[in-house]
């Protein structure tokens, strides 16, 4: 009787180091990693790692990815959304049709974390030959910290931050890290602090006053030597490194309700965006926030809906830019409109901010 021939299994993927698996995963798009994510626990694993977000950035494979962050007034944390597109998918202009099917959104905001977007956007900031990364989105507020050099693969704790966060606000602003709010708000003395990567130290920051601890903040950025932080009541408060003084200042801003603005410096003046007054038509809204998103102007906004309905819905649009006419114009051509996210009337938005993924 002859034995029954049995034919080896292929090699899995599995077999291989860890290191090499995640190498692999870090070269295929992220529109691809919800199927990814079902395969086994082990892909699923790894698609949350911090391993893989440093990879893909190391590689160059990254992506960059819209994040949104809502508050409901029924929860204590706010939270975060990523624009997810399908992969090979021909995105179409939805602005002035009368209706946009929701079962098929070619782009949604999808929660975070999920296997369309497993990481809440990290802060990250490579000072010297270290990188720093804070997380925005603990279970329970944290104090931690993580470093790694350049050249190494794994991460290590660095000091901690004199209180305990979540949902911070940081940035970089001569060689140091500056962090402020996701905290109790009666803890003015370390509200925003600072730390010194030189000295491995932390340090308060004055206190910006109540007005700022007691208000939901939207985010913060550098600009002219200063930090500006900007809170839900669309103030900006100003902190001045130099001087060590907080300050409000008056802003004005490149995309308002019903327009797009952009500052000519050579003529020093702001100038409306022409080309777009199908949009601007289209855009009656109760907040509008711009982001840089790959070279293109990223428009994001929620739209007014009649007071008895329960839901609103917030629209994305991708717009290419063109200077014209010796560059005295700037024209844009909208790329892509439509909604991305269906939320209660209640929800308020706190920022967006477009992170490598």
């Amino acid at each position: 009787m002859k034995k029954k021939i049995t034919n080896p299994s292929p090699p899995s993927l599995l077999t291989l180091p860890e290191e090499i698996i995640v190498n692999c995963l870090a070269r295929i798009s992220k529109s691809y990693y919800p199927e990814l994510s079902l395969v086994c626990k082990t892909f699923c694993s790894l698609l949350l790692s911090m391993e893989l977000y440093v990879a893909r950035l190391e590689l160059g494979t990254h992506e960059n990815v819209l994040h949104v962050c809502l508050q409901s007034p029924d929860k204590t944390r706010p939270s975060w959304f990523s624009l997810w597109l399908k992969p090979d998918q021909t995105l179409t202009n939805n602005i002035g049709k009368k209706k946009t099917q929701n079962s098929c959104r070619d782009t949604l905001l999808v929660p975070l974390p999920s296997s369309y977007s497993p990481r809440v956007p990290m802060f990250t900031c490579a000072v010297g030959s270290e990188l720093y990364a804070i997380s925005k989105y603990n279970i329970a507020p944290s104090s931690v910290m993580w470093v790694r050099n350049t050249r190494a693969y794994s991460w290590r704790q660095a000091p901690s931050m004199t209180v305990a966060r979540t949902n911070a606000v940081a940035c970089v602003f001569g060689d140091k890290i500056y962090v402020m709010g996701g905290c109790v708000a009666d803890e003015s003395t370390c509200w925003a602090e600072v730390f010194d990567p030189k000295t491995q130290t932390w340090e308060p920051l004055p206190d910006p006053g109540a007005a700022l601890r007691e208000s939901l903040i939207k985010k913060v950025e550098v600009k002219l030597g200063k930090t500006y932080v900007k809170s839900i009541e669309e103030m900006d408060y100003v902190y001045d490194p130099k001087e060590g003084k907080w300050d409000i200042d008056n802003v004005r801003y490149q995309c308002g309700r019903q327009s797009c603005l952009w500052y000519d410096i050579k003529h020093d003046e702001w100038k409306a965006v022409k080309g777009l007054a199908t949009l601007n038509g289209n855009r009656r809204c109760y907040f509008v926030e711009i982001a840089n998103y790959g070279g293109k102007l990223l428009i994001l906004w929620g739209k007014f809906a009649p007071p008895r309905r329960p839901n609103k819905n917030i629209w994305c649009a991708v717009i290419a830019l063109e200077r014209r006419n010796n560059d005295d114009e700037v024209w844009g051509k909208v790329e892509w409109a439509s909604v991305v996210l269906t939320v209660p009337q209640s929800y308020v938005f706190l920022r967006c901010e477009v992170k490598p993924v």
